[in-house]
Formats: structure tokens, C-alpha cells, sequence
């Protein structure tokens, strides 16, 4: 059951990960086909932000090629020629000392819906005056009437604004005649924004000026100026804005064409063409508005300038000039992407000078191209997949790494195309999709490695050094869990007579002497790189070369046994002093092949070595009493472990075995060998060499010498011993000397 919990949290942020991306797959497909959803809103929220960021910090690169000039009823200008609006008269000879200063065309981002009064025809109307002033007045009626001298002037350059809005019925001046109709067939095919109202100039105006296009404005929800409409439908046609307008007859060309595919029953706007220029806009024919920079980014000349300079102003020569306010009272200011407070009549201009600049095959216009719902949903298909099948299989800070490269791939790459190639890119989905589906797998990560962490605290935290725990906590990829085969060295130690120690002593005491003999023993195991893998009533078994790698596994496990075994002599006379029988160890090593790992039940586990390398050691242990020594060693270890002085006590084959095996004596380390040590050593190894040569009588000769030194020893008496039965033996030509262990 827990390993089957494992597995399933292991498989959760897969089963996660794939829940995230559907809600975005779903998310972006509801948002690409319901535009006002609140899919919709929510993305282009975000997106709004990216969008904003990035006319920050990449304005558009455009040149001055197109000459436009703002005339600005400015805070000046209003101080100088009174407050707004204007007498028709004073704005008539704006416009004539900018047609005298030789300007191109002139746009009024204003509209003149109302009638401006006459003087003289209110005091007529009012009938108090004789009918002698009446006749002398009447002429001064057409001199100042306003509105025609206004009239008079507008009729040569001047193109002015109106109003499309939904204002409940409002129908006020006259608007001027469609730049296309729609044909009643294609009147619901097409997804332009409707307006059933507007605000038109007065008939003289609209039947006498060049041209005129709205000046409707269309924020976004959060109110700022990021797209503006250059088409807007009325009843059944298409109007133009006033900068559109205003290109079309800079231009010369007097026909809007409209590039649509189909979609289904609906035709999707692509974009509008004027001569050669082609305009990219979204379906209902809306621009995004490509600023410039911020506020005066063009030459700003005060209105009050050009009323009362009579000399030539060069930079009004041939230009295209908007007549607009940038005075904080005349509520004529935006929030944009790049600051509040933004003259409104600056977002003609950028229009204007984006739509003149392109071309054919070169636009200053930023746009979404038709193929982008298709490659966004790919994309967000694609690398969603890959972070849900990737992402687990890394640790929090490749999982990090991997995360924020792939932020970095879709940041840079949409700046590349923002700024290379005028592609408004949505960013939105794709960030948020990777962000969830990385925050999922870097938590569960996190958890899981603290899980693993955990883990392997309990698992070995008792049994490994602590310098170990914190490498494998630090890196546990060193030490797998799974079971694996590894070239290892075992140790098994063993107290003699510890039946006969038991019962001579009260539960209490052998306690004591356990924790008080293990204690030290586990020190000098953990000292010398060792994993402790139990305790068995009195015998300890350690192993190396796992859970970590150790190069030097033989020696250190040899280095331990010696230890242990002078730790014991001391451990004589502490027991001695506190009333405790004297113990005594054998112990037992060797190196092989073993199966290491995470082995046991669904209720007890543990991490242990098997094999059959790992049963010679344990052999190797309980023989030791056999021949009288406290240490053996199998041949694996001493081939690795050449720093020691060996003695060959025998050629073996234990008990379930068919193969001899040579088991060996560490005496010392070589460096900590005095020359009479190793002398003998070298004299009982002669004698062995004769003893396996069947060279009875000069074996004899110097094991009865080596005897004579060290009587107590129970190897030289078993060799003597074995000699005397042999030589008499008729022993087989392939007799080598092998002696088999019929007890384990």
C-alpha cells in the first residue's frame, strides 16, 4: 500500500501537469472563439501588460519622412485669444494663415455640430430696433456671420472630425458619405464595430469641407489608449477615421479596399489597402496605435503663433498639420502605454504617420497576424507537453533553470518579433501555462526531495556516518534506493561466549555491556567509512562501498577491524573495573560482488547486502575460533588491500561450497611492521609454502621454531598437528592442501 502511494504522488504532477494544460488548451480555444468571454478579458488583461512593457522598452523606429505638425490650443494660446471654443471667425483665419503658410492638408481634431449666433441676427430677432437701424444693420449680417466665413475656408484643405458613438438615438449635424457600403448580404458577415448614433458637423460644413473622418476613440477596459478603430460601420456603411482620411487624400487615393478570408460563415477582416498601402488591423478593423514616444513627439506649434505671426513658420511648408489641445481644461488628454496626460489629437498623427510610411511590403503598423491563434495553440500544445513529461524527472534547481530558459526562449523571441517584424504576439497564455505547470513541479519537487531527504534519514541515519547523511542529503543520486549489484567488502564481528556472558549476567547489566561495547565499535566503523547494516544479539555486520562509493573499501574495512580489535583490549580493563566479564571478537572479512539495496516487506524494510560474498564473510567470522586468530580476511580483499602485513592461515572450502578459497591474517599495515614481525611472518609463510609442497619435514622444522617462540598460539600446534597425519598419508597427485569446513 505505501509503495503503491508512492507511485501515485509520483505520478501526480504528471496527472497535474496534464489537468493545468487543459484548462489552458480550453482557456485559449473559449477566448479565440468568444471575444468578450471572461477568457477573453482575462488573457487580454495580461497581455495588456506585456503589450505596455514592450512600447516601453522598444519605441517604434520610424523616420521623419512625414512632415506633421500639431497646432496646439495650448494654455497660451487660450490666455491670448480667450477661452474655447473659438469664434468661428478667429478659427477661419487659423485655417487661412495656415493655408497662406502653404500647409498640405489641415485635420480638426474637433467637431462643429452647433451653430455659432450671430450678433446682428439676435438683436433683429429681438424687434426693438426701428426698421430704419434694422435695414442699416442687415448688412452686417453676412459679415459676421461665422460660420460662413468658417465655411469659405475649409473648402480648399481642411478635412474635420465627427463623432460615431451609442448614445441613445442621437442624431445631431450630417455625417459624410460612406467610404464603402456594405452589401445587405455581408452586413452580418462582417464583425466591424456598429454605432447607431453620431455627431456630425453642420450641414455648411459637411457639404463644403475637403473631407471629414470620426474622431471615436475606443479604450481598452483598464482605460488606456492602446488601439484606436480606423473603420466603423453605420447602418449599412463604412466610415473612415480622420486619420485614415486624411492619408487617403494625402494619397490621392479615394478608395478603401478591404482584405478579408473566410472563416466559416463570417469574413475576417485581414486588413484595409489605400493605393499602395496596405493597413493591418484586427477583424472589426481596429489598429494598434503605434507610438511614436510620448507626448510631442512632433512639432507642436501654439495656435496664438500662427494667428499673429505674419512671417513665413518653415516647418508648416508643405506639412501635414492636426489642430488639436494639449490644455489641461479642454479634456482632451489619454493614458497610453507610455504615460498618462497624452494629447489625444497626438494619436491621430501616429496613425497618420505609421499608415504613410507603409507600404506594400514594409509596415509601421503592429499587428496579429491570422496564422497566430493556430501557431499560439501549438505551441502552448507543445512545450506544455514537454514541461509536463520533462519537468518531473529533474531536481527544484534544474527544474528552476529549465523553467526560466524557456521564459527567456518566448520573452526574446516575442521582442524579436514585436520589433523585427511588427508582430503583436500574445504572451499570456504561454506564461501563464508554463508558470503553473513549473510552480506545481519545483513544489512537488521540493516536497519530494524533502520526502527523500527524510527517507534517507530514517534509512541511514543510523547506520552510515553523519559526514555521509549530508552528502547523500546534499546529492541522493549518489545513493539509490533500488537494488543494484556492487563490488563490495563485508565485515561480520562476533563476541566469544557470549551465551555463557548472558547468562551469567542480570538483564540490566548486559545491556550495559552492549550499549557500552557497541558504542565504540559503531564509532570506529563509522571513522573508517562504514555502514553499519545490524545488530544481531552480539554480532555486528558493516559493509562499504555503499550507500556512498568508497575507492579504498578493502583497507578501510581492514583499518576498522584492527581498530575494533585494540578497542577491545582497552574495553578489558574498563569491564574489569566496572564488575563486567572480559569479551573477546572474531572477526571476519570479505570482498565480492553483492546485491545492495532497499530489501524486506511491506512492513519492515531495511538496507542490506546479499550474496554470496556476503555468507564467506560471515564463514570467515565463525572460523576464526577454529584457528585460533581474531581476524581473517577472504582473497577479494586481500588482492585490493596490499598496505597490510598478511599471514596465510589456510586454504579452505566452507561448508555449501565447492570452491577452495584462500583466507588470510591481517597482521598490521606494512608501515607499522618491525623488522622481527615481519621476519616471522616471512618464516610461518616458508613454512606454508613447504607444508603445501608436501615438504613435510622442512615445514616442521620451522613451525616447531616459530612454536617454540609463541607456544600459545593455536595455528602453529594445527599445522604440527596436520603434518604428523599427513606425511604418512598417501595423498592424490592433485592434492593442494585444501582443508573443508563441515560446520558453519
Amino acid at each position: 500500500m505505501l509503495n503503491l502511494l508512492k507511485k501515485q504522488l509520483k505520478r501526480f504532477p504528471i496527472w497535474m501537469g496534464l489537468v493545468i494544460l487543459g484548462f489552458f488548451l480550453v482557456l485559449d480555444l473559449v477566448a479565440l472563439n468568444k471575444p468578450n468571454s471572461v477568457a477573453d478579458h482575462l488573457l487580454q488583461r495580461v497581455d495588456t501588460l506585456v503589450y505596455d512593457w514592450r512600447f516601453r522598452a522598444f519605441l517604434p523606429q520610424r523616420a521623419d519622412n512625414v512632415p506633421i505638425v500639431i497646432i496646439d490650443v495650448d494654455e497660451l494660446s487660450l490666455k491670448k485669444e480667450g477661452r474655447w471654443p473659438w469664434p468661428r471667425e478667429k478659427l477661419a483665419r487659423l485655417v487661412d494663415a495656415l493655408q497662406k503658410q502653404q500647409v498640405r492638408l489641415i485635420g480638426f481634431d474637433v467637431v462643429f455640430s452647433e451653430a455659432e449666433l450671430n450678433p446682428v441676427s439676435q438683436v433683429l430677432a429681438s424687434g426693438q430696433l426701428s426698421e430704419a437701424t434694422a435695414t442699416e444693420l442687415q448688412p452686417l449680417v453676412a459679415q459676421l456671420d461665422g460660420d460662413s466665413q468658417f465655411a469659405k475656408v475649409i473648402s480648399k484643405n481642411t478635412v474635420l472630425g465627427y463623432f460615431l458613438h451609442n448614445s441613445g438615438g442621437i442624431h445631431v449635424g450630417e455625417l459624410p458619405a460612406p467610404i464603402l457600403k456594405i452589401d445587405s448580404k455581408d452586413k452580418n458577415k462582417l464583425s466591424m464595430n456598429f454605432m447607431p448614433d453620431y455627431t456630425g458637423n453642420l450641414p455648411v460644413f459637411a457639404k463644403t469641407v475637403v473631407g471629414a473622418g470620426f474622431v471615436t476613440t475606443l479604450p481598452d477596459v483598464d482605460g488606456v489608449m492602446r488601439r484606436s478603430p480606423l473603420v466603423l460601420r453605420y447602418e449599412d456603411g463604412l466610415y473612415s477615421s480622420l486619420s485614415l482620411e486624411l492619408a487617403k487624400i494625402y494619397l490621392n487615393a479615394p478608395f478603401v479596399k478591404l482584405q478579408t478570408v473566410k472563416s466559416g460563415s463570417q469574413l475576417r477582416l485581414e486588413s484595409l489597402s489605400i493605393g499602395n498601402t496596405i493597413i493591418h488591423t484586427d477583424e472589426s478593423g481596429v489598429a494598434l496605435i503605434p507610438y511614436k514616444g510620448k507626448g510631442h513627439s512632433y512639432p507642436y506649434i501654439s495656435a496664438t503663433d500662427v494667428l499673429n505671426n505674419p512671417n513665413a513658420i518653415p516647418a508648416l511648408k508643405g506639412a501635414i498639420v492636426l489642430i488639436g489641445t494639449s490644455a489641461l481644461g479642454l479634456t482632451d488628454l489619454r493614458t497610453t502605454p507610455l504615460e498618462t496626460g497624452y494629447p489625444g489629437v497626438e494619436v491621430h498623427a501616429n496613425l497618420l504617420d505609421a499608415i504613410l510610411q507603409s507600404t506594400d511590403t514594409v509596415t509601421h503598423m503592429y499587428y496579429r497576424p491570422d496564422w497566430e491563434p493556430g501557431l499560439t495553440f501549438v505551441i502552448l500544445l507543445l512545450s506544455g507537453l514537454a514541461f509536463v513529461w520533462i519537468l518531473p524527472m529533474l531536481e527544484p534547481a534544474f527544474m528552476l533553470a529549465v523553467s526560466g530558459g524557456w521564459f527567456a526562449v518566448l520573452i526574446l523571441t516575442n521582442l524579436a518579433a514585436w520589433k523585427s517584424l511588427h508582430y503583436d504576439l500574445p504572451l499570456a497564455i504561454l506564461i501563464l501555462s508554463t508558470f503553473c505547470i513549473a510552480i506545481l513541479n519545483i513544489g512537488s519537487g521540493f516536497l519530494r526531495t524533502n520526502s527523500q531527504k527524510r527517507e534517507l534519514k530514517t534509512l541511514f541515519g543510523q547506520y552510515v556516518p553523519p559526514a555521509h547523511v549530508e552528502r547523500m542529503l546534499e546529492n541522493h543520486h549518489l545513493a539509490g534506493l533500488e537494488g543494484e549489484s556492487r563490488h563490495m567488502t563485508v565485515l561480520f564481528s562476533d563476541i566469544r561466549g557470549f551465551t555463557t556472558i548472558s547468562e551469567g549476567l542480570k538483564a540490566t547489566k548486559l545491556k550495559q555491556m552492549l550499549n557500552e561495547f557497541f558504542t565504540p565499535i559503531t564509532g570506529i566503523i563509522f571513522e573508517h567509512n562504514g555502514t553499519i547494516d545490524k545488530y544481531v544479539g552480539d554480532m555486528v555486520m558493516a559493509f562499504w562501498n555503499a550507500p556512498l562509493l568508497d575507492a579504498n573499501h578493502a583497507e578501510h574495512a581492514i583499518d576498522a577491524a584492527l581498530s575494533m580489535l585494540q578497542k577491545v583490549e582497552e574495553l578489558k580493563i574498563t569491564f574489569a573495573a566496572k564488575g563486567l566479564p572480559e569479551i573477546n571478537i572474531g572477526v571476519g572479512i570479505n570482498t565480492g560482488f553483492m546485491n545492495v539495496g532497499d530489501m524486506g516487506s511491506v512492513y519492515r524494510r531495511t538496507y542490506t547486502v546479499l550474496g554470496d560474498a556476503v555468507n564467506l564473510g560471515s564463514r570467515l567470522e565463525s572460523i576464526t575460533k577454529f584457528y585460533g586468530v581474531k581476524l581473517l580476511v577472504g582473497e577479494g580483499t586481500y588482492d585490493l588491500a596490499p598496505q597490510f602485513l598478511y599471514r596465510l592461515v589456510d586454504k579452505i572450502i566452507v561448508k555449501g561450497k565447492r570452491e577452495p578459497v584462500c583466507v588470510y591474517e591481517p597482521v598490521c599495515r606494512l608501515e607499522d611492521a618491525s623488522e622481527s614481525r615481519i621476519q616471522r611472518v616471512e618464516q610461518y609463510n616458508t613454512a606454508l609454502a613447504h607444508y603445501y609442497s608436501r615438504e613435510w619435514d622442512q615445514a616442521e622444522k620451522i613451525m616447531r621454531v616459530l612454536h617454540k617462540g609463541d607456544p600459545d598460539r593455536k595455528l602453529y600446534n594445527m599445522y604440527l598437528e596436520r603434518i604428523d597425519e599427513l606425511r604418512y598419508e598417501l595423498l592424490p597427485d592433485d592434492w593442494m592442501g585444501v582443508f573443508e569446513h563441515r560446520s558453519k
